[in-house]
Formats: C-alpha cells, structure tokens, sequence
C-alpha cells in the first residue's frame, strides 16, 4: 500500500508541473504555441525621393521610415530595385552598404540610429526617420520616370515600399 505522505506528494507534484505549464502556455505559449498570433510585420515606407546624375554615378536620396512592425526589432531591406518600363537593376545588402555615403537621422528621433550593413542592406528602428544618401558608381540614368523598390523580408509584395523619381 502507498502512503499518505506519497499520494499527497504526487498530487501535489501534478498540480506544480500542471502550474508551470499552464502559466507558461498563457504567458510565452512555450507548450504549444502561442494562443494569439499578436505579431506585426515590418512595413517601409519611402516618404522622399530624388535623383540625378553625378559625375561619379547616380546619386539617390531617400527618406525611408519603419510605419508599422514589432517594437524589439529594426525592420531591414536587404534588397532595392531600381527600374523603368524597359530596364531594372537591383542593388543586394552589401552593395547598398557600399554606395551608402551619408545617413541623415531625423532631428526629431536622433537617438535611434537608422543605419546600413552588408547583411541586412537599409535599417530603419520603428516609427524613426533616416535620409539615406547613395552613389551608385558608374551608373548614368536617361531621362525618364524611374522607380525604386525595397524589398523587405517576409512580407507580401503589396506591401513592400516603393517611389517614384524622374532624372530630368
């Protein structure tokens, strides 16, 4: 026969484990997920444009801000295309860290630091604005209406930042 002490003992061990269990479940979702999906994706928004045509290359200027996504992570786009009608180019994470020459944070959020890397291409901190100065070396655009789009990852291409520049 068990005990007195044992049977209290198991059941009290069952309703400490069942505890920690289910206070992690409802905290972290740590047992089987979490109960509600609550997490927001990054969305860029480009808020200025302008381009023109250096001796040097192409020189891109952007405002580029986080308007929507999680708090604990900066959103990123390692990818840019620039295009038109009949032609495109795109511009990966180190290649954007290279033409990168200048980062202008907005007065407003100065503390927040938007930045560039060769792994994650633009990096923008939520609800912050940087100007991001360009020079695409060796590359004249004609005159025309050109486009810009940054691809930011695991987001739907409906919301992916774009803007429109025209090199007069």
């Amino acid at each position: 026969m068990v005990n007195k002490v044992t049977i209290v003992g198991l059941i009290f061990a069952i309703f400490t484990i069942g505890w920690i269990l289910g206070t992690g479940q409802w905290a972290y979702g740590n047992v089987v997920g979490p109960l509600f999906n609550n997490s927001k994706l990054p969305k860029l928004n480009i808020t200025y444009i302008e381009a023109y045509n250096t001796p040097k290359g192409v020189c891109l200027i952007m405002n580029i801000t986080d308007i929507d996504g999680p708090d604990a992570y900066p959103a990123s786009a390692p990818l840019m295309e620039i295009y038109n009608s009949t032609w495109h180019m795109f511009l990966n994470s180190s290649e954007i860290s290279n033409d990168t020459v200048k980062i202008i944070q907005a007065p407003w959020n100065a503390n927040k630091k938007d930045s560039v890397n060769w792994y994650s291409g633009f990096i923008v901190v939520l609800g912050s604005e940087g100007q991001f100065h360009l020079i695409i070396k060796g590359l004249h655009l004609s005159p025309g209406k050109y486009y810009v789009k940054l691809f930011t990852p695991a987001i739907s291409g409906s919301r992916q930042a774009t803007a429109t520049f025209v090199i007069s």
